[in-house]
């Protein structure tokens, strides 16, 4: 017993005298509204709120420990990488965007505003759209309507029960987003390119306006429903070709009007999706941790809802009675 004893003191002094990092896994006590940085395994996520403090996780490197950094040590951008990454994790990638992403279609945008100025290309379009506008012949207006249906379906499959990746608020900011984004560049470049229409003299014919509002609204779609269901996700740009191809059938717009459009679509919503943690960091995290609760949910606490109650007779100065509890 006094040998167990000794070992026992012996490691407690140890520990004890033990100064410098601190093991991953294991958070010191601090002070209220301090920040914790708790470096961790890439795959395990760790929970917002520790001693009502802003918890941020970073990938653990080989011979890493946890620390402890003043918030005003901490950059903004620090925080919002960490909860992207986290939220990757976790099953959400709609927020996730590579510079590719951005790259690409301002690429696609850039060589479509070629098309406005330069005699040879001037000419090949107009090649095009005497072939497939038919100068306005045979008109299928629909294009005035379902240029709005994915951003609608999102909607509607929200109501039907099949949940995307963001709650019904949430969604709207992101939407909201992506539609003042695209409205304010697209007014933009109409101003600065003053693009002749094919079937009028309204120059205002470049970008697409119809078709970049379709892209928009069917990436919106495949950013929510990507991870839920892929076809579903997908179906916004199968009326985002359509619409494009009736703008040049019903002679309204230039092949390289939908195609920039359709490139600044995609660009509207993409920067929205990947900016919206940057700014709506409280929001994010609020969305972290309903992902946490997917994946391990709490168990309720047992007797939580029911409806308990005590009774017990009582005698005092002469008066007597029943004295009961409720308990719900």
């Amino acid at each position: 017993m006094r040998t167990i004893s000794s070992i026992l003191l012996t490691l407690m002094c140890f520990l004890a005298s033990a100064q410098g990092n601190i093991s991953t896994g294991i958070t010191p006590p601090v002070a209220t509204n301090d920040t914790i940085v708790i470096i961790n395994s890439p795959d395990t996520p760790v929970p917002d709120d520790i001693y009502e403090d802003e918890s941020v996780v970073i990938d653990l490197p080989e011979d890493g420990n946890a620390t402890v950094i003043n918030p005003s040590e901490l950059p903004d951008w620090l925080v919002s990488e960490n909860i992207n990454r986290q939220l990757v994790r976790l099953g959400d990638t709609s927020h996730d965007a590579g510079i590719a992403e951005f790259a690409v279609p301002a690429g696609i945008f850039a060589a479509s505003a070629l098309f406005v100025r330069t005699p040879w290309l001037v000419h090949w379009r107009e090649e095009v759209q005497k072939h497939v506008s038919q100068h306005g012949k045979n008109k299928i207006p629909v294009d005035d309507w379902i240029q709005y249906s994915p951003m609608v379906a999102a909607y509607a499959l929200h109501f039907c029960g099949m949940k995307g990746q963001h709650n019904l608020l949430d969604r709207t900011i992101l939407l909201a987003m992506s539609y003042a984004t695209f409205g304010i560049v697209n007014f933009a470049m109409k101003s600065t390119f003053k693009e002749k229409r094919p079937d009028s003299n309204a120059r205002n014919s470049f970008p697409s306006g119809h078709t970049g509002t379709t892209f928009m609204g069917a990436e919106y779609l495949r950013r929510e429903y990507w991870d839920t269901n892929k076809w579903v996700a997908m179906s916004g740009y199968v009326v985002g070709a359509a619409v494009a191809y009736l703008r040049i059938h019903n002679d309204r717009h230039w092949i390289n009007d939908v195609v920039g459009g359709a490139a600044l679509g995609y660009l509207s919503t993409t920067f929205a999706y990947w900016i919206y943690p940057k700014i709506f960091h409280k929001r994010t995290r609020m969305h972290r941790d309903v992902l946490l609760q997917r994946i391990a949910p709490v168990p309720e606490k047992k007797g939580t809802g029911s409806l308990g109650w005590t009774a017990a007779p009582f005698v005092s100065n002469g008066s007597y009675g029943i004295a009961a509890n409720l308990v719900f």
